[in-house]
């Protein structure tokens, strides 16, 4: 895109004061030379990571936005880097990102209207801030972000995100707290600061995750208590009311762009902000969002995630080949903030990238227009266990036939290959062959015949299972593969419900919390599991598969199948759970599929 200027300058520590006296501090990028005469649009992002990292940058590029006439503004949170106070995640960003809004549209080059970017947790302070209705805030773009905590990110299906938790909290929010605590008494952080290195390390090595109870988890110096808070908090926990961003959409009045990825973390989340703001736009005649979903993992907007490699033009570098992430927000910012509508008009609103074709589509909305429904039955002869079993998968509602039955022990979990976590890197987010997982005995294999022609799967995904288990709690955990003809069985999407949370998660993409409440042994009942969504061409040739198992772990905790918490609780038992595919008892996953 043209530049306005080469010449950026940057101001680094600028103040900014919250209602409460608390500073905060931010690094601000303007247009130099003769184009910093003027008056500009500012983008701001506001993060817990260290405003002077430029781990962002991927996203958007901070100088390439100065040079194309804004000013952008990268701020520490509270408590975080330069910034004063006490961090505690989430709490402060409703307030603080409202008072950082209107600082901004007041500084000096600034014409008033403001724009926010950023992925995760500081796509995060975008909605925290866009509910308390700041004056000066007329457009956002968050990315791979999330509103409901229950839905990927304390929790998902009720069970505990053990793998982002544990990772998230420790690698990256606990050594700025220490260097905080003791940056005036050296010795002591010579001290403390081995322990929580060797804490780190041994996570990074993918270690440190089979620890019961939870709460027992190392955290040294106590630098991270809100971890463990969050392992003893259920769904129904009145914080969740506080952080949660749901049934609040209404409240927003800046335009938005939401930005995912299939093998993201936070998929679920993105999608039901477009589809929330959708509803928005309509009710208050505001301007459509967009969308745009690329195959990626959590902050990785390469091409090659897990086992495969989906082409350069699936990169955020190329997007189509057609510019880069930057180019992209620039073009929306352009649009919303300096009323170019022009920097649209090539680009349709949505925008998906189609794995297994690898290619992208267009459409005016998602989900696409003309999508539809389809289910896919279960069956078997009583023997789905392992690949090798006689699990079927079919269009026509099952016959009268026996049920499935596997063992499911705590002790000997399932593990977690690839898929949408946020975990270290040795666990290899995204596109991983499954089979070394189907080869268990605890995992049931439903699998296709060979398609006869290409069969595109674009849009939501979820299970309908009829289950019983011996325990008076329980998990269970079901996956979409694309098994290829050559045998590689790679993950698509998947979920997970926890038996004893099943009334708060009642249809794929519905979080209302409910208190808990055991099952009873060896009784069936219906399970709803949202796998969120997928874009994924099956292609002719190749087998649409169902795994069915209850565990995938570190990255969700292990349900001890005793009605304990794993909080609190390391006893653990053995359960026997019973899968049903009759006509009374119809298990099946049901696909939002489009034309080829």
């Amino acid at each position: 895109m043209p530049l306005i200027t080469q010449k950026v300058t940057v101001q680094k520590n600028v103040p900014a004061t919250m209602r409460d006296g608390t500073t905060l501090m931010a690094n601000v990028y303007r247009p130099g030379g003769e184009a910093a005469v003027g008056s500009y649009p500012v983008l701001l992002t506001r993060l817990p990571y260290g405003k002077d990292i430029p781990s962002y940058t991927a996203f958007l590029d901070p100088v390439r936005a100065a040079q194309h006439g804004y000013i952008v503004i990268v701020q520490d949170v509270r408590g975080r880097f330069a910034s004063e106070g006490e961090f505690s995640p989430f709490i402060h960003e409703f307030e603080d990102g409202h008072d950082t809004v209107e600082w901004a549209a007041k500084l000096s080059g600034s014409n008033g209207s403001v724009g926010m970017f950023g992925l995760s947790y500081y796509g995060k302070t975008q909605w925290q801030a866009a509910v308390t209705q700041p004056p000066s805030l007329k457009s956002m773009v968050p990315g791979i972000t999330w509103g409901n905590h229950l839905n990927g990110v304390q929790m998902r299906g009720g069970a505990q995100e053990l793998g982002i938790m544990n990772h998230w909290a420790h690698t990256a929010i606990a050594p700025d707290i220490l260097f905080r605590r003791y940056r005036q008494d050296p010795g002591q952080l010579a001290q403390k600061l081995p322990a929580l290195v060797g804490l780190i390390d041994t996570i990074q090595a993918g270690g440190g995750y089979d620890i019961l109870p939870l709460t027992d988890i190392p955290d040294p110096d106590d630098l991270v208590p809100f971890m463990r808070g969050g392992f003893e908090s259920r769904v129904d926990d009145k914080v969740w009311a506080y952080v949660n961003i749901d049934g609040r959409y209404d409240e927003i009045e800046a335009s938005t762009l939401h930005i995912g990825g299939w093998y993201d973390v936070f998929l679920g989340e993105t999608l039901r902000q477009y589809e929330a703001m959708k509803q928005v736009a309509q009710r208050k005649g505001m301007r459509p969002p967009r969308l745009l979903v690329g195959p990626w993992t959590h902050g990785d907007f390469g091409s090659t995630f897990g086992d495969l490699d989906f082409g350069i033009g699936s990169s955020g570098i190329f997007l189509n080949y057609r510019g880069d992430l930057t180019d992209y927000h620039l073009r929306w910012f352009d649009a919303t903030l300096k009323g170019d509508e022009e920097a649209l008009a090539d680009r349709p609103p949505v925008e998906v990238f189609v794995m297994g074709e690898n290619r992208w589509r267009g459409y005016e909305e998602w989900p696409p227009p003309g999508s539809r429904e389809e289910h896919w039955y279960f069956g078997s002869g009583g023997n789905a266990n392992t690949r090798s079993g006689d699990g079927t998968l079919a269009r026509e509602k099952p016959d009268p036939q026996a049920h499935d039955e596997y063992d499911y022990d705590p002790q000997n979990p399932m593990p977690t290959l690839g898929g949408a976590i946020l975990m270290p890197q040795v666990y290899r987010a995204g596109a991983r062959d499954q089979g070394s997982n189907e080869d268990r005995p605890d995992v049931l294999c439903y699998t296709s015949e060979p398609l006869g022609e290409d069969y595109t799967v674009l849009g939501a995904v979820h299970v309908t299972l009829f289950a019983a288990s011996s325990a008076p709690d329980t998990d269970f955990v079901a996956r979409l593969v694309d098994v290829h003809p050559d045998g590689r069985a790679i993950g698509i999407t998947d979920g997970i419900i926890r038996a004893s949370a099943r009334e708060s998660y009642p249809a794929p993409g519905v979080v209302s919390p409910v208190e808990p409440s055991p099952i009873k042994p060896d009784e069936v009942y219906e399970y709803a599991i949202d796998l969120w969504a997928t874009g994924n061409t099956f292609k002719a040739g190749h087998r649409i598969r169902v795994e069915v198992t209850s565990s995938c772990f570190p990255r969700w905790d292990r349900n001890l199948n005793t009605g304990e918490s794993g909080a609190h609780s390391s006893r653990a038992a053995v359960a026997r759970q019973r899968i049903f595919h009759d006509p009374e008892h119809p298990s099946r996953i049901t696909l939002t599929v489009v034309e080829n």
